[in-house]
């Protein structure tokens, strides 16, 4: 299978990981995390239990934000094992042609700002991957649940904001074509990245964390390449 990097997928503020040889990669975690953010999304739409129990643990006292992420996953994964005997190599490596270095914003898709931006390492292009799982169609219906609530939330947002329809429009019309449509590394700053998305639409779940923990749990601010007119980290993986 192949990687196709239709945006630019960043690591981190401080560039890609690279080995002894200097090479760049992307770690098997990056991968994992985005199928486990679809999964997530994807049974707690599809079952009205794991829907309450989340709900019923996000409305208790005393919530800790450093372990919120952990335990949703723990509740879905526990009753939908889709990550077990999935097979992914420990690094991708990415072909140093492909890399460059550009400004990034931290666009607020609310208040369409800049708020901080900063310089790193940005990868578009192609990559073999190695990949295979038991419950590889599940992955796919959870990829693309997800991919497109996460675009269409973002998109939402923007309204009349040239990226919505310049980016956002053909972005979500193209990924329901896409294979295995997937939102990889850093693509945001925001604490939940989309774990929580599915609870934007609960009113009380998302007016008690947004007073009590402070946060949004939309992701409110994602990385946008101003050169590139594109947000990033969205991906396809492909036979």
């Amino acid at each position: 299978m192949e990687i196709l990097s239709w945006t630019p997928t960043i690591y981190s503020r401080k560039g890609f990981l690279r080995n002894k040889e200097g090479k760049a990669y992307l770690p098997k975690e990056v991968f994992v995390e985005a199928i486990e953010s679809a999964v997530i999304f994807y049974y707690t739409k599809k079952d009205k239990e794991i829907e309450n129990k989340i709900k019923r643990y996000l409305l208790k006292e005393g919530l800790d934000v450093e372990e919120v992420s952990k335990d949703v996953k723990e509740i879905v994964l526990s009753k939908y094992p889709i990550l077990e005997n999935l097979e992914l190599p420990e690094k991708v490596y990415l072909p140093e042609e492909d890399i460059k270095k550009e400004y990034v914003e931290v666009f607020d898709l609310k208040e369409w700002i800049d708020i901080k931006g900063f310089k790193t390492e940005i990868f578009k292009g192609v990559v073999q991957l190695e990949i295979s799982s038991p419950h590889l169609e599940k992955i796919k219906a959870a990829a693309h649940s997800f991919a497109e609530a996460l675009a269409r939330m973002e998109y939402s947002m923007l309204k009349d904001h040239p990226l919505a329809h310049l980016f956002y429009e053909p972005l979500i019309n193209d990924m329901k074509k896409w294979e295995i449509p997937l939102r990889i590394g850093m693509w945001t700053e925001t604490k939940f990245k989309g774990d929580l998305l599915f609870f934007w639409k609960i009113k009380e779940v998302r007016e008690k964390i947004m007073k009590e923990l402070k946060i949004d749990i939309r992701p409110r601010y994602v990385l946008y390449l101003p050169k590139e007119k594109q947000t990033t980290g969205w991906i396809e993986i492909k036979n």
